[in-house]
C-alpha cells in the first residue's frame, strides 16, 4: 500500500502474518523461527492458525501444509484475535453472536451483585458495561437475523435494570432513562472510530487512508449508510 509493504502486524504477543500466496507465508513463517533462534523467542504453534480468505475462482484448491517449527498449523475458518471473531468469509456474524452473550453475562452479574441498588445507580452501570459494544464499529458484513438476536439481547438487559418485563414495548424505553438504544450505540460508536482513524499517525493506517482505498471499501461504505440518509 502506497510502495509500503505491510506482511506483519503485531500487538503486545499477538502477531499476525499476511501473505498473498502460500510461499510467501511459508517463507514469512521460517524468518519468524531464525529469529527465534537468534532472540530466544519461544512461538506457541499450538495457538498458533492458519485463515485463508480465498476469492471465488479458488474455492475448492488446497494448499501446501505451513509449518512453525516444525508442527502443522490447522487452517481454521473462524478465529478469535484480539477479543473479535474473524472468518474467512469476512462475515460478521460469529462476532455478532459473542457480542450478544457477552451481553447477558455482564448484565447477569451487574443485577446479581447490584441488585439492591438504586435505579439511578443501574443505569449508571448499564451505559458503562453494556453500551460499549466491543469492536462493533468493525462490522460491516453480517445477516439481519443475528443482528436483531443483539437489539433484543441488550433492550431486555435494560428492562431487567428497569424492572419491566421482557414482553413490554421497548419504543419509548431508552429516551425516558436517558440510554442510547442498540441502534444508536452501533452508530456512535461508528462515527468515533471513524474520527480516530482520520486523525490517526500509524504508519499502517496512514498508508490506506492516504492510497484511496478506504473510501472505496465495503467497510466505509457501510458506515455511510448507517451515519448518512439521503434525501
Amino acid at each position: 500500500m502506497n510502495g509500503h509493504l505491510s506482511n506483519h502486524i503485531m500487538y503486545a504477543d499477538d502477531l499476525v502474518l499476511i501473505s498473498s500466496s502460500s510461499a510467501g507465508l511459508c517463507q514469512l513463517l521460517h524468518e519468524c523461527e531464525k529469529y527465534g533462534m537468534s532472540h530466544d523467542v519461544k512461538y506457541n504453534a499450538k495457538k498458533s492458525a492458519v485463515m485463508i480468505f480465498r476469492s471465488a475462482t479458488l474455492k475448492g484448491c488446497s494448499i501446501p501444509e505451513c509449518k512453525l517449527k516444525w508442527v502443522t498449523l490447522h487452517v481454521v475458518t473462524t478465529y478469535r484475535y484480539l477479543g473479535n471473531y474473524i472468518s474467512d468469509d469476512l462475515s460478521d456474524d460469529n462476532d455478532t453472536n459473542r457480542q450478544c452473550r457477552t451481553l447477558y453475562v455482564q448484565g447477569n452479574i451487574i443485577l446479581r451483585k447490584f441488585s439492591m441498588c438504586s435505579l439511578e445507580v443501574k443505569l449508571t452501570l448499564f451505559r458503562l458495561y453494556c453500551s460499549p459494544m466491543y469492536g462493533v464499529q468493525l462490522w460491516w458484513n453480517y445477516k439481519k437475523y443475528p443482528l436483531n438476536i443483539l437489539h433484543i439481547a441488550y433492550h431486555n438487559i435494560l428492562k431487567l435494570f428497569i424492572g419491566m418485563s421482557k414482553y413490554e414495548s421497548t419504543s419509548l424505553l431508552c429516551t425516558p432513562f436517558d440510554v442510547q438504544c442498540c441502534q444508536s450505540v452501533i452508530r456512535n460508536m461508528a462515527y468515533i472510530f471513524m474520527c480516530r482513524l482520520d486523525i490517526s499517525v500509524n504508519c499502517i493506517l496512514n498508508d490506506i487512508l492516504t492510497s484511496g482505498l478506504i473510501f472505496t471499501s465495503r467497510i466505509r461504505k457501510h458506515w455511510n449508510r448507517l451515519l448518512y440518509v439521503n434525501t
